[in-house]
């Protein structure tokens, strides 16, 4: 029997209204985007595939049928291995920072949501209030502004507000936004102060964005110097290969081939392991 097939999310979900909502627990790229990082992805392979193994079956110093046939394979195979390895590293990129985004206007509509509810506003007048103050700072295709007019729909439909908040929340997948929920429906069910629920919220999310930015600060330097130190192999191979032609015939024998696998299989692993080294969640 094969293996179990891995189950993807979907890029939208229905929402309690039945509306198309956005799935923040994946990033789904459109199909232009799509073969525009594979493209980008695949050349680059490809060109770390020539560099490393191109030139192999020469005879005499001249360019044989067999040396055409192995640099397309190895352009091929390395650009295919370079999608494979690194697709999935971009669409996280991509993933964390549409969250990142999200949780910064998140905490744009908690400041508004916290004035309407301080100047006496019942809570569906409160986001009813905040939906016009977010529509001045973004646009009808923002995440939040689409959210907040969600949660409004969802009143209309005589559905509670604490559980489209709840179903936002779920969606989302950030702890904040989850906590949030849970102790918005708290207040309101059970009763309790809002208005400082909301407050403490928007703090803490400031503090901890704050925190972030500090540690991204501090780790900008390491980042730049471990991309640096990924990319300076492939130049330092490249400038010697195509300026030294005792050192480029060293790389067409075996001994240069299996050499060049093992350090390719190195570049990857230390490039994934430096990723997790500079990968730290606050």
């Amino acid at each position: 029997m094969g293996g179990k097939k891995k189950e993807t999310q979907p890029k939208y979900k229905n929402s309690l209204t039945n509306n198309k909502m956005l799935n923040y627990q994946v990033y789904v790229p459109g199909t232009v985007e799509k073969i525009a990082i594979c493209l980008v992805l695949f050349v680059a392979g490809g060109v770390v595939g020539l560099i490393f193994y191109g030139g192999l079956f020469k005879n005499d110093g001249y360019t044989t049928m067999a040396t055409r046939i192995s640099d397309v394979f190895f352009v091929i195979v390395m650009g295919l291995i370079a999608v494979k390895f690194f697709y999935p590293v971009i669409i996280k990129s991509r993933l964390e920072k549409r969250n990142k985004k999200l949780r910064n206007e998140f905490k744009d509509m908690l400041s508004s949501l916290s004035a309407s509810i301080s100047s006496g506003s019942n809570v569906q007048k409160a986001f009813q209030d905040t939906y016009k103050d977010l529509l001045l700072q973004y646009s009808e295709n923002d995440m939040i502004v689409q959210e907040v007019s969600e949660i409004l729909t969802g009143v209309a439909q005589n559905i509670n507000i604490e559980t489209m908040i709840k179903d936002m929340g779920v969606r989302s997948g950030n702890d904040d936004i989850l906590c949030f929920a849970d102790v918005f429906e708290t207040c309101i069910r059970k009763g309790g102060d809002l208005k400082s629920v909301i407050r403490k919220t928007y703090d803490a999310i400031v503090e901890k964005s704050a925190i972030e930015d500090e540690i991204d600060t501090k780790l900008t330097s390491n980042k730049l110097q471990h991309n640096i130190m990924s990319l300076m192999p492939i130049f330092v191979v490249a400038m010697l290969k195509y300026t030294n032609e005792t050192f480029s015939e060293n790389f067409a024998t075996f001994t240069g081939v299996l050499v060049n696998t093992v350090a390719i299989g190195i570049f990857i692993a230390s490039y994934k392991y430096g990723q997790k080294i500079c990968d730290i969640e606050v």
